[in-house]
């Protein structure tokens, strides 16, 4: 579990650059299926930038490190920035992680038997610049940096036996547009409103890129309150990208909207996912979900209609950390044809 240990200091000083500026310290400890046991700390730092309401969003600063009990070390800083009464927005990730990934092969009839994991060190870039151009909708640039190195397969495996883009060293560095629509009432646990996302992105080697691939990604959440305290959230993912697309950046099943597929356990250039979650209050801070998955991965966007689907379900804990926000630890269990996984982090699965 994760105690809270914060520290709060504020701001008011006209000539500051940001106002009400808190600051929160606390240790952290999850488990997934591809990292095992993790912990470390993280800090979070909320503020107002100079001239900004108190009534907007705040912006947000955090920075956190973890390592696992896989030897993975995962060195993290996600960010938002709002200005102009929240009309701009910058939001992004600068990260460095020492990973190991699962990898089956490619194709939805891939093979559990064939499961092999691959370890890969990289500096991690995410940026986004986005602008408001109708009341909740945004439209922006968005880049993308990783630069793969260190890559170690295993020697006469089925990744070194394959001839998918990316099995050397390289750099992913992608530029594209992004937009936005975004209605929910909370960003940690929404209980109505509609959250839609959709990228555009393309390689570019002018930026550096290792790589020459697009890819596209439709992102649709939705939020229902039902009855005085229960939540229905429903998630709805369709992802594409081209032939060259270098395998550690294929869409995969086995991610938060499919919880008790082994993760990345079936990857390609195309999925479309559908994940239901029922969520309710239990006594107190406690509280528990229902969650169930259906998905598809194809070598391409016109074959996911024929392509089969895989199926999971689970049930899980919740117990909120910090009631202001809605800010929950989550423990869940999830199953499919092949057996069983147990999640154990912090926020909402999407």
């Amino acid at each position: 579990m994760s105690l809270i240990m914060a520290q709060e200091k504020k701001q008011t000083s006209q000539d500051s650059i940001v106002k009400h500026l808190k600051i929160s310290a606390f240790p952290v400890a999850f488990y997934t299926p591809e990292t095992a046991f993790g912990f470390g700390g993280i800090g979070i730092a909320n503020f107002w930038l100079k001239n900004e309401k108190r009534e907007t969003r705040p912006s947000s600063l955090q920075l956190g490190v973890s390592y696992t009990t896989k030897s993975q070390i995962l060195v993290y800083m996600p960010f938002e920035f709002y200005k102009d009464d929240e009309k701009w927005r910058l939001l992004g990730e600068l990260g460095f992680y020492k990973y190991f990934y699962n990898f089956f092969g490619v194709g939805i009839d891939s093979k559990e038997e064939d499961e092999e994991v691959y370890e890969v060190t990289f500096p991690r870039a995410r940026l986004a610049l986005m602008r408001e151009v109708w009341p909740n909708l945004y439209l922006g640039l968005g880049y993308e940096f990783d630069n793969f190195s260190s890559l170690k397969i295993e020697e006469g495996g089925i990744l070194e036996a394959s001839d998918v883009p990316g099995k050397q060293d390289g750099t992913v560095s992608n530029i594209g547009l992004q937009a936005f629509y975004d209605t929910r009432d909370n960003i940690f646990f929404p209980t109505k409103g509609f959250y839609i996302q959709a990228n555009v992105f393309t390689s570019s080697k002018i930026l550096g890129s290792s790589f020459e691939y697009s890819k596209f990604e439709l992102d649709n959440r939705f939020y229902q309150k039902v009855g005085k305290k229960q939540v229905i959230a429903a998630n709805l993912f369709l992802g594409s990208s081209s032939k060259s697309t270098p395998f550690y950046d294929l869409f995969y099943l086995g991610s938060d909207r499919t919880r008790g597929i082994n993760n990345r356990r079936f990857q390609d250039n195309a999925e479309l996912s559908m994940a239901l979650e029922y969520r309710f209050p239990i006594a107190g801070r406690f509280g528990g979900a229902v969650f169930g998955s259906s998905g598809t991965v194809a070598p391409a966007f016109k074959s996911l209609s024929s392509s089969a689907y895989k199926n999971s379900a689970g049930v899980g804990l919740r117990y909120i950390i910090n009631k202001r926000d809605g800010v929950r630890i989550r423990a869940d269990y999830g199953m499919s044809s092949e057996g069983g996984n147990f999640y154990f982090t912090i926020k909402e699965a999407f």
